[in-house]
């Protein structure tokens, strides 16, 4: 069997995953969470749950991809995340199951909608995902996003991973008190791409969904907090260094929604979040 991890673009340190398994269009892979939580109370935050089954989604592609004589790109296109309380507390590692449903597809190429669980060490279904990822050969992947001028950033393995603490320090501006705000998204420096995406460092969908779910935290009573859904619609990415600019809206009860934007007014994605004040 070939190692599916060698036929994704997604590489370290983007997901730290072992004990890789495929039949039939179902994977199954574990993983061990990294990630601070900050206002989040649940296991993982949902930013690396949706992060780890990302990547379980592109090795679906993977398996499922006829074509296995080089790496593809599998760019993250919609995704619907749902976490459930469980009683494990302790947990240090997950298994992720990730299944093909079907392929459809588009002028750009094949788009993979996968589905997916994520369960504790003791069995419990923590999460579950449903997505669709856009699958590139390098030349695609090139030919749509281009390709770096400067050679990529190094990386190996003794490096820190930018993943462990992907949220970064925002200063939020109160469009209507108390209801809708916007910050400014630094861009994020080369070296936090590194190994990921090299031709082309990309923004990792995950790094936006970690500072877009951090700004549930600024609106009162959610300072600790547990998203139960995100889902996400992603249009388009920006290149390392480049600014994101977000506004977040709260909607009725725990629904929050995120519009994300580039520096020059692009839009980029949208987040649809359901909180629970803990």
């Amino acid at each position: 069997m070939e190692d599916l991890l060698d036929l994704i673009g997604e590489t370290a340190p983007y997901a730290r995953l072992f004990g890789v398994t495929s039949k039939d269009d179902v994977v199954l892979c574990w993983f061990k969470p990294e990630q601070q939580r900050h206002a989040e109370t649940t296991l993982m935050s949902c930013s690396e749950g949706m992060r780890a089954m990302g990547v379980m989604g592109a090795l679906v592609g993977a398996s499922a991809n006829p074509s296995k004589a080089c790496r593809h790109y599998y760019l993250g296109l919609q995704a619907d995340f749902r976490a459930f309380p469980v009683e494990a507390t302790d947990s240090e590692v997950f298994q992720c199951v990730g299944r093909l449903e079907k392929v459809r597809r588009s002028k750009l190429g094949p788009i993979y909608q996968v589905s997916g669980a994520c369960l504790t060490d003791r069995g419990e279904r923590y999460a579950e995902m449903e997505g669709a990822l856009l699958g590139l050969t390098e030349e695609e992947f090139v030919n749509f996003k281009g390709r770096d001028a400067a050679a990529p950033a190094p990386w190996t393995p003794d490096m820190p991973s930018p993943y462990v603490d992907p949220v970064r320090t925002l200063d939020v501006q109160w469009l209507e008190p108390g209801r809708k705000l916007r910050t400014t998204l630094p861009g994020f420096p080369r070296e936090d791409f590194a190994g990921h995406f090299g031709i082309r460092p990309l923004c990792p969908v995950s790094m936006l969904s970690a500072n877009a779910c951090s700004l549930v935290s600024h609106f009162s009573g959610y300072e600790k907090h547990w998203i139960s859904r995100c889902t996400l619609v992603c249009e388009d990415v920006v290149a390392a260094e480049q600014e994101q600019r977000l506004t977040c809206v709260q909607e009725d009860g725990g629904r929050f929604s995120v519009h994300v934007e580039s520096g020059e007014g692009r839009s980029l994605a949208q987040f649809k979040i359901d909180a629970m004040r803990v």
